[in-house]
């Protein structure tokens, strides 16, 4: 929720409606009904045209038929005295928008009212009224390095928050080196009476030349055109004012009017920018040198509020409310005194803080890269950053350094101007280096999170900044931001034990076992891993004792397989319950998985497993588990057959004789299979009927011939099988509490007795069942014919019926259910509990909890937490590993049916019109 309220203060509440006068004559906005209200983003600077657009945008008004105008208002409780009754406020030009969103960065309480309208209409009620909120004004001055440290310090303790301005020092002086002066260049735009920075600049480039009456305008960098002209060389000024306290003096005794000549490199305004300052001093003070001093007569406070723009019930205004910080770390206010270090523009000005050197050299080459410009790496040490042109005729220059015991880098000088030719800033692209590339796309990979391919990385890139990247650039991008989002590949073995730990405290029940070996050094190095989450364990007591297992190969750095044992709920949903990753689908691995196995899921002569016929897994399950039956899948068994005996009529005769429910009926199969392949029936013949029918098999197979539910977790699983190995547990953990979270919610909203699924089923077999004949023989015993003869005898008490469905599936046929009708018989109690809504809601009763942060191991036992496990041995070959598996025997990709070109003049197929050979 803390997230979730942090992104929204930094939206702006925009609500559509029109302005109303009540009874007492005070306007009140009136919403729209119907129409919902939206948070929307605005950047700071982009003018009231931008804003407009945005706004048409997000709230969906078509642009050709309709206009909106943007007001607001000042809460009501800045109305202190009740003299002040907040009035709309028109936003008619770019630097009212300016002035709404600085006001809303302290008065988060503040909403845009938007006013939709024709193209045709305009806005025009009375008491609309722009009022502006000047909270300070602040000159200061060129000063040495110790100075502005104690300036800084002084300003601190007192909350103040201003900032420094630079002025009097040639660019080519500044932070030039540490025996010339150091160019301290800040920026207080407030002192202008300016809510914004690009606020101030257009206001300045508007007057640049103009002529105020009653006084000599002064060019800031262009001192010549300034009334004081007798000194040129005026390097200090010291003009420090608090305003309010000088208007004071002025208002009761004679003050005076200083026009000082100023060179000033203030942050984001370049050379042949022109400024005008006017700074004012108080009476008593002492001349400065080559200053022009004039003594205007006494001035009323009105007059001078006046002079300044700054309307008269300002002064009735209660400040705004101010949450104290109550963070004894300190944390929030370093938040507070860095503003700039949430910044994610690329823009650059002196002053901006960025959150460490690399946030700096990132930020600096996205500018570059948008700009069409390149740099090069002046010096680069762990305290300074300084970058120039490529072009070394070109002055663009950049320099930054850490602030003293933190990790942020200020940015000291800028000098932004360009004068490199095109042939130049073409190597614009050199800048998307694989590292700056990997710091852009990272957020896109946090949490659990794909994030995009190789492919999406270079379409991105050339959208957002019009780069071209190979694709061999991409994909070691992607890499890297993969590692620094989801860490390390070679770290994660070194926090896995600590991890294992949080995860069993957080899920009660949880079983996890972690299996090291001893290098040649001696250190202990990964082996084996295998994880089973509380809440599969206790649902595992309501599935059907059939475990499908299977293998995945990972593609990580250090290779590996991903082992699953997985169930199938009573709603044929994938239940799974253990994983294991191990170094490859090995005798020792299988049979280390099904040791760790066990401890869930006991040997049972009930119990049934259903794998591809790998060697390993019927080793294993042989040693293990030496009571449980094991069947083959299906589809593999069909596979393996097509690919040694190349008849394409096996496929469906195998799968025939493998569903089928009677000895008998699979006798028949069996028999084709002969007739067409006698060595094809050896061979099934050589591998067991149990293991690969339904008929013979020794333990219950219900309704699971395949090992598809691991086939489809697998295809879950697919891109968590390439991340380091914590995020890959974490991302199964992820995606269980998902599952589980949604079937719980989905079973207690579930009203009939029997699954979703099963009661599908349940439907069809009855609409079959509704023609069938029945006859009673006992009161549980009843002999059902069907419309084409057949006769079968079911058996309600005991739940079975010759046809061996009901029997072997635990769901009641067409005959049982036709019986149970007969008799009055309530048909779900029929099914096996496994299949009702109440074992289907117990098996997701469970919760599954995220891991606590590992940034602290305060809660980890010391053994665990000074355990260092090291990657294992194996390395993953080298080039771009698959990503798509390597099929298996008999295995075919499907191909993709192509559309036959027809022709638009004689409708034939293969060719077209221009081809067309037919008559005319």
């Amino acid at each position: 929720m803390e997230v979730t309220n942090e992104l929204i203060s930094d939206m702006v509440r925009v609500e559509l409606g029109n302005w109303e006068k009540d009874d007492g004559g005070v306007w009140r906005f009136k919403p729209l009904p119907r129409k919902e209200h939206k948070h929307i983003r605005f950047r700071e600077g982009d003018g009231l045209a931008a804003a407009k657009e945005k706004v048409l945008g997000e709230m969906g008004i078509d642009r050709t038929r309709g206009k909106v105008e943007l007001t607001y208002e000042m809460p009501e409780w800045m109305d202190v005295d009740g003299a002040v009754k907040p009035v709309p406020i028109h936003i008619a030009t770019d630097d009212d928008m300016d002035m709404f969103l600085a006001m809303r960065v302290d008065i988060h309480e503040m909403k845009l009212y938007v006013v939709p309208m024709d193209l045709t209409m305009t806005l025009e009620i009375d008491g609309f009224k722009v009022v502006p909120i000047l909270d300070e004004f602040a000159f200061a001055e060129v000063m040495s390095k110790d100075d502005v440290e104690k300036e800084r310090r002084r300003r601190a303790d007192k909350a103040v928050g201003d900032s420094i301005i630079c002025t009097q020092v040639p660019p080519e002086q500044v932070a030039d080196s540490d025996d010339g002066p150091l160019g301290w260049v800040g920026h207080t735009y407030a002192a202008g009476g300016f809510a914004t920075l690009s606020a101030a600049l257009r206001y300045y480039k508007s007057n640049t030349n103009a002529n105020e009456a009653g006084r000599s305008p002064v060019t800031v960098l262009n001192p010549e055109s300034s009334s004081s002209t007798d000194d040129h060389d005026l390097r200090v000024t010291r003009l420090t004012r608090d305003l309010f306290s000088e208007f004071e003096k002025a208002g009761s005794t004679s003050g005076g009017q200083v026009t000082a000549a100023e060179e000033d490199t203030t942050a984001g305004v370049q050379a042949g920018m022109q400024e005008n300052v006017t700074p004012t001093r108080g009476a008593g003070e002492q001349d400065l040198p080559n200053a022009t001093i004039n003594h205007p007569p006494a001035t009323p406070m009105s007059t001078m509020l006046q002079l300044l723009e700054i309307p008269e019930h300002t002064f009735a205004r209660d400040a705004a409310p101010v949450i104290d910080d109550t963070d004894e770390e300190g944390g929030e206010r370093t938040r507070l005194v860095v503003l700039d270090v949430d910044y994610e523009g690329d823009e650059l000005f002196v002053g901006r803080v960025f959150k460490n050197r690399d946030d700096c050299k990132v930020k600096i080459a996205v500018h570059a890269i948008n700009r069409r410009f390149s740099y090069r790496n002046d010096r680069t040490t762990n305290d300074v950053v300084i970058v120039r042109c490529v072009s070394d005729a070109c002055p663009w220059r950049v320099y930054c350094v850490r602030l003293e015991d933190t990790e942020y880098f200020e940015l000291r000088t800028a000098m932004l101007e360009h004068n490199c030719p095109v042939e130049v800033r073409s190597q614009y692209q050199r800048q998307a280096t694989t590292s700056v590339i990997s710091q852009i796309m990272k957020a896109k990979y946090a949490g659990a999170a794909l994030g995009p391919n190789p492919i999406g990385i270079q379409r991105a890139l050339l959208d957002e900044y019009s780069v071209n990247v190979s694709y061999w650039k991409a994909w070691r991008a992607r890499e890297l931001a993969v590692d620094m989002a989801k860490g390390s590949t070679t770290g994660s073995y070194g926090i896995l034990p600590a991890y294992l730990h949080m995860l069993s405290k957080a899920n009660v029940g949880t079983v996890t076992e972690l299996h090291t070996e001893a290098d040649n050094n001696g250190e202990r190095r990964f082996k084996y891993c295998f994880v089973a989450l509380g809440a599969s364990v206790r649902g595992w007591k309501f599935m059907r004792k059939v475990v499908i297992i299977d293998g995945a190969h990972l593609r990580g750095k250090y290779a590996g397989c991903l082992l699953t044992a997985s169930a199938q709920d009573g709603n044929f949903q994938i239940f799974p319950i253990g994983f294991g990753i191990v170094d490859g689908e090995n005798d020792k691995a299988w049979e280390w998985f099904f040791e760790c196995l066990k401890q869930i899921i006991p040997d049972e002569e009930d119990l049934t497993f259903v794998s591809d016929r790998h060697n390993s897994i019927y080793n294993g399950l042989t040693k293990v588990y030496p009571r449980a039956a094991h069947g083959a899948c299906i589809v593999h068994l069909q596979r393996n057959v097509a690919a040694k005996f190349k008849q394409r009529l096996l496929a469906p005769l195998i799968s025939k004789a493998a569903r089928a429910f009677k000895k008998t009926t699979f006798t028949e199969h069996f028999e084709e299979i002969e007739r067409v392949s006698p060595r094809c029936a050896e061979y099934l013949l050589a591998i067991g009927w149990e293991h690969w029918t339904r008929s013979h098999c020794n333990g219950q197979r219900y309704n699971i011939m395949t090992s598809n539910v691991a086939e489809s977790l697998n295809a879950v699983l697919k891109e968590a099988r390439e991340l380091p190995i914590v995020s890959t547990l974490e991302y199964i953990r992820a995606t269980l509490m998902t599952w589980f979270s949604k079937r719980r919610e989905k079973a207690a909203l579930h009203s009939m007795p029997l699954t979703p699924k099963v009661e599908e089923l349940v439907l069809k077999n009855y609409e079959r069942g509704t023609s069938y004949e029945v006859i009673r023989i006992t009161p549980e015993q009843y002999e059902v014919k069907t419309t084409t003869g057949l006769s079968y005898i079911v058996d309600l008490h005991n739940k079975t019926c010759t046809c061996e469905e009901f029997t072997m599936v635990k769901i009641p046929c067409s005959h049982a259910i036709a019986a149970a009708v007969r008799c009055d018989m309530r048909v779900p109690d029929l099914a096996a509990p496994e299949y009702g809504s109440f074992f289907w809601s117990l098996a997701y009763n469970g919760g599954i909890h995220p891991v606590p942060d590992l940034c602290t191991l305060r809660n980890v036992p010391d053994g665990i937490a000074t355990l260092n496990v090291l990657p294992p041995l194996t390395r993953r070959p080298p080039g771009r590993p698959k990503r798509s598996r390597f099929l298996s025997a008999g295995e075919c990709k499907k191909s993709t049916k192509k559309t036959k070109r027809s022709c638009t003049r004689c409708h034939g197929l293969g060719h077209n019109r221009a081809t067309c050979k037919m008559p005319i």
